[in-house]
This record gives structure tokens, C-alpha cells and sequence, in this order.
């Protein structure tokens, strides 16, 4: 090299021969010298399920996956990738994963590889395992997008006013790789002509439980009897589900016939006069306004509350025979 024969008695000499030998040392590295085998995630995984129901929802991400070809040497590289999703900070030792409202709430999910949900992604030791193949022709490095699917599951009550997420989702990415064909291998761990792993974070898992009550109620059939000398009682029931914390007010209408004190009845006689109570010793109208409505607050369980309505016809014998009939409008505030 130069730099031997710089004399020491020189020292200008010994300099300019340094400088030339670093600015060539500098300038020799190639763009690509060396064959690469080696697959990686591009980013992070995250996953966001929007507003999620009762009823549950599905969600889809993708993973971006980049295998690196032989740049130099001219042979394809056959993959075998294994992709790994370890639990985040809310769903270690739990039998599904989990989001939390970081008030005490957990919103149950899963992460799967096939649409269907069945096949769940766990973590490294785990079965079945989600392999894909990438085939990286020479000097051209290959990029793939996958698919993961998750799934809320339904039937779940959970409160809605404030958001659901889960952090520290890290993922491992284990490959194997051969010149002839895929390595026949069922966790990534043997065969082929090499192999290695690689990590990767997650952005996070969110979701937002929508906040949705809904009522039902029953008839209240006073029966077939005479022109009542007496008064008739009966009951109907009102029922109402709504996400755990929830306060509601549910109020009653007046009907179709209201004479300015009574609701009423109508049929061919005329009509039949009658009242809707929220107690069976008939003081308290159910009305539709802030002091005649029912009030009440789902437990924490999200338990469907179930409200009784009294209804009362008061004597009156000169009722014509005949059907009567009414129709009550029932509204849920919440």
C-alpha cells in the first residue's frame, strides 16, 4: 500500500498519504456488497375497531413484511416467515385479550389469521402458527402485506364513556430460508439454509363501545269482562338495557284519547277510561315529563332492568259492550 513507502522523515509526505488513504477508504463501500437473508416488519401493527357494540365487531390490519434478496450472488431465496403477537399490558394470563377504559373495564378481543376467526395469533410457543411464504427474486427485495383479523366479541356490557385501548403489543417475526425450495418447518425454528428472527412494536388496539340503550314493553290486557262495578288492575312490563353506569328516564304518553285527566280507551261505545301507574297502590302516575317518568342506572354488570307498568280502569257501569283500545308510547331518555 502507499502508505508504507511515506518516509517518517517526511511528515508532510506521511499526511498527504493518510488523507488519501481514508478518502479512498471512504468512498470504496459498494451500495450492496453482500448477500442479505434476512425478513423484517416495516412499521408497527395496530388495529382500530371503531365503535363497537354489543353485538361485537370485526376488524382487519396488516402487517408489511419485506424479505431481502441475494444482491449479489444470483439465487432466488425461498421464505418461510412465522409472525408471533405477544400479549399487550391488559391481557397476560387471560383466556382472550383485552382492552381496558383504565377505569376497571375490559373490552374482550382476539386476534386471528383467518377471517373466520378460529386460528388465533398468540405468542412464540403457541399453536397454530401463522407462516406465510415470500419468494425474493435475485437483487429485487420483496414486500408483502398480511392480513390480521380481529374480532370483539359480542354479548359484552361494558360502560361507553370513555374510550378502549390496550399498549405494549410486541410481535417476533421468525424466518427460515433456502436457494431450492420453502423449509419445511412448523414454528420457523429448522430447515432450509439459515434463518433469524426479528421484533417489532405495536401502535396499540382501540376501540370505542357505542353508547346505545334499547326499551321493550308488553301489552296490558284488562281481559273480557262486563261493564266494570268495580275497578280492574292489571300489569304490563317495560325492560330496558343499557351499557353498565347508565342512568335513564322512561316515560309514558298520554295515548291517542286523552281527555285532559284520564287517558282513554276507544271502541264502538265510545270510550273507556283508564290510568297508568308506576306502584300497585295506583298514587303515581307514569307520565312523560320530569316528574312523572321512571328513573334508574344500569349496574355495573350491564343487567337489563326490568319495570313494571299498573294499569287501572275505574268503575264504570255504563260502559257499552264492545272492544277498547289504546296505544302508549314509550320513550327511553338516557
Amino acid at each position: 500500500m502507499p502508505i508504507a513507502r511515506a518516509s517518517p522523515r517526511n511528515p508532510a509526505a506521511l499526511m498527504f498519504w493518510l488523507a488519501v488513504f481514508v478518502a479512498l477508504a471512504l468512498h470504496v463501500q459498494p451500495a450492496h456488497a453482500q448477500s442479505s437473508d434476512s425478513c423484517f416488519v416495516n412499521g408497527a401493527f395496530g388495529m382500530d375497531f371503531g365503535t363497537v357494540t354489543s353485538s361485537g365487531r370485526p376488524a382487519t390490519s396488516q402487517l408489511n413484511i419485506t424479505c431481502e434478496p441475494d444482491f449479489s450472488g444470483g439465487q432466488t431465496f425461498h421464505y418461510q416467515v412465522c409472525i408471533y403477537l405477544n400479549p399487550g399490558q391488559w391481557s397476560g394470563g387471560q383466556p382472550t385479550r383485552r382492552m381496558s377504559n383504565y377505569n376497571n373495564a375490559y373490552l374482550n378481543y382476539d386476534l386471528f389469521s383467518d377471517p373466520v376467526h378460529t386460528q388465533h395469533i398468540g405468542a412464540p410457543g403457541s399453536t397454530p402458527v401463522y407462516q406465510v411464504q415470500i419468494v425474493a427474486a435475485p437483487a429485487t427485495p420483496q414486500t408483502v402485506n398480511i392480513p390480521i383479523y380481529g374480532w370483539v366479541y359480542p354479548g359484552q356490557a361494558v360502560p361507553a364513556a370513555i374510550p378502549f385501548s390496550e399498549q405494549g403489543i410486541t410481535g417476533l417475526l421468525r424466518f427460515r430460508y433456502s436457494t431450492a425450495s420453502f423449509a419445511s418447518s412448523a414454528d420457523c425454528t429448522t430447515g432450509g439454509i439459515g434463518g433469524g428472527i426479528s421484533m417489532f412494536n405495536s401502535s396499540g388496539v382501540l376501540a370505542t363501545f357505542e353508547y346505545g340503550c334499547w326499551v321493550a314493553a308488553t301489552d296490558i290486557d284488562f281481559g273480557a269482562v262486563p261493564p266494570p262495578l268495580s275497578q280492574l288492575r292489571e300489569t304490563g312490563n317495560i325492560r330496558v338495557e343499557c351499557p353498565p353506569g347508565t342512568t335513564w328516564s322512561v316515560g309514558l304518553d298520554n295515548g291517542l284519547n286523552f281527555d285532559g285527566s284520564m287517558r282513554r280507551m276507544a271502541g264502538t261505545g265510545g270510550f273507556v277510561r283508564y290510568q297508568l301507574y308506576q306502584d300497585s297502590s295506583a298514587t303515581q302516575v307514569w307520565g312523560n315529563d320530569d316528574a312523572s317518568m321512571v328513573q334508574g342506572t344500569t349496574d355495573t354488570a350491564g343487567n337489563t332492568v326490568s319495570l313494571t307498568v299498573y294499569g287501572l280502569v275505574p268503575a264504570q257501569p255504563d260502559l257499552a259492550v264492545g272492544d277498547y283500545v289504546d296505544t302508549i308510547v314509550v320513550t327511553l331518555y338516557y
